[in-house]
């Protein structure tokens, strides 16, 4: 049997590769899904209230707290990253007609495709998260970025409301941009739904006051990172248009755990402490995760960094290196050696000692750079592509029995805690069937 056609029985034989032979076949899917979806949407599906999330960054946690604020179970979907293409049509049409609302995460990766989107799913609410620069090879600046998410907002009618970051510039001028209510979600002064004395919870989460009105209350949440607050904020803010009450929504919030793989805290076995952020490698959420990073009260701070996802020149690794030399202790870089040397360039220019940067070509040496490393009070940080899987490392350390060896990981829709294949030896696609079955 030739590789390819035991790669087509394997896929159809494996839950992870039927959900990768969805996604492959989903851009193809799209336009029929859609169509599909928005006539359901206009005749069965009109009456439930839909909140729509979109943004560069964050939409996915922010996605799980908007539901759990609303009392909704949180779709598996979400830890599946089905939220584009033909996968939105999915999500609507899973939509129940009884139900009084719903929360769809929508995402797109070109020009053109939002006001798709924004036709089939038709929100009576859009909240959006930052603009970032994750997919800059399609858009070229956040400027068009911005405009092109706009088109969500564009479509919502004078009835339905805009949540926006007060915080983001980008995100605050598509409040220009419609005729719907605009609630501004931030710190920012001007808030409607405002967070002040945002503070490290280590290692439970975050803390901070919200006022939304004329009401404060203190929230704690199992989120991590000053950049994660905006999702909780943006929960309790549909949960106030929505008229549910401010201390239930604060509960229900509170007891929402991170998303796997999105400034996710692992306690290893070593008593050291992980911060897993691998799930998307774009360097403006690698700045995020550091700057929450270097707040916390570590007696060592360590990195494991992958390659950047869309990386935009030769300095992003220089400046990313830099930024994290300013404060840990030591840094593993996986990926190619060419990247590898842009790296080191950058952390050793930042003052960090030549012998604590260490180059990894797969996961598993990373983590036997760690493993006898770690002890009690280290924290560190895991970050880089989907591809290559990093969270792997964590959970190793974690006492998980990890096997699989893909490089690169084939499936981009399933998280390394939910997998089939990771206890097994896997080596990826093109492998005998009866190995890996």
């Amino acid at each position: 049997m030739t590789p390819h056609r035991r790669d087509i029985l394997w896929l159809i034989r494996s839950r992870p590769g039927r959900l990768e032979l969805r996604r492959r076949y989903s851009t193809r899917l799209w336009p029929v899904m859609a169509r599909i979806a928005r006539v359901y949407r206009r005749s069965l599906a009109r009456r439930p209230r839909i909140v729509a999330v979109v943004g560069s960054v964050g939409k996915t946690t922010t996605m799980r707290t908007v539901s759990a604020a609303l009392g909704l179970r949180v779709s598996r979907a979400a830890l599946l990253n089905a939220n584009s293409h033909a996968a939105v049509g999915r999500a609507l049409l899973s939509v129940r007609p009884w139900q009084k609302r719903a929360v769809l995460e929508v995402a797109i990766n070109g020009p053109g495709q939002m006001r798709i989107q924004a036709a089939t799913v038709r929100p009576d609410v859009v909240v959006v998260t930052a603009i970032a620069r994750d997919h800059w090879r399609s858009f070229g600046t956040l400027e068009a970025t911005r405009d092109e998410k706009a088109n969500i907002v564009r479509t919502l009618s004078p009835e339905g409301v805009a949540v926006l970051n007060a915080d983001d510039p980008h995100v605050r001028w598509m409040a220009t941009q419609t005729k719907a209510r605009v609630v501004l979600v931030g710190e920012s002064p001007d808030a409607e739904v405002r967070a002040s004395d945002i503070q490290l919870d280590w290692p439970h989460g975050m803390r901070f006051v919200v006022h939304v009105g004329s009401q404060s209350r203190t929230v704690q949440i199992r989120l991590m990172g000053r950049h994660m607050v905006y999702a909780a904020l943006a929960a309790l803010a549909v949960a106030d248009i929505e008229k549910l009450p401010l201390d239930e929504a604060i509960a229900a919030v509170a007891a929402v755990e991170s998303t796997p793989g999105r400034m996710q805290t692992m306690a290893l076995s070593s008593g050291a402490f992980a911060i897993r952020d691998e799930f998307k490698g774009s360097e403006d959420s690698a700045i995020a995760a550091l700057n929450a990073f270097a707040e916390i009260p570590a007696r060592r701070h360590l990195v494991v960094f992958g390659e950047i996802a869309e990386v935009r020149g030769r300095d992003a690794y220089r400046e990313l290196a830099a930024r994290a030399a300013a404060f840990v202790d030591r840094a593993i870089f996986v990926g190619s050696s060419t990247d590898f040397k842009l790296y080191r360039a950058g952390a050793v220019g930042a003052g960090l000692s030549r012998d604590w940067v260490s180059h990894a070509r797969h996961w598993h040496d990373a983590m036997e750079m760690l493993d006898d490393d770690l002890g009690v009070g280290d924290a560190v940080l895991i970050r880089g592509r989907w591809q290559q899987a990093l969270g792997r490392v964590a959970l190793k350390l974690a006492g998980r029995d990890v096997q699989c060896r893909a490089d690169p990981c084939p499936f981009k829709r399933m998280l390394c805690d939910v997998c089939p294949m990771l206890d097994k030896p896997f080596t990826g696609l093109g492998v005998p069937v009866e190995a890996e079955a």
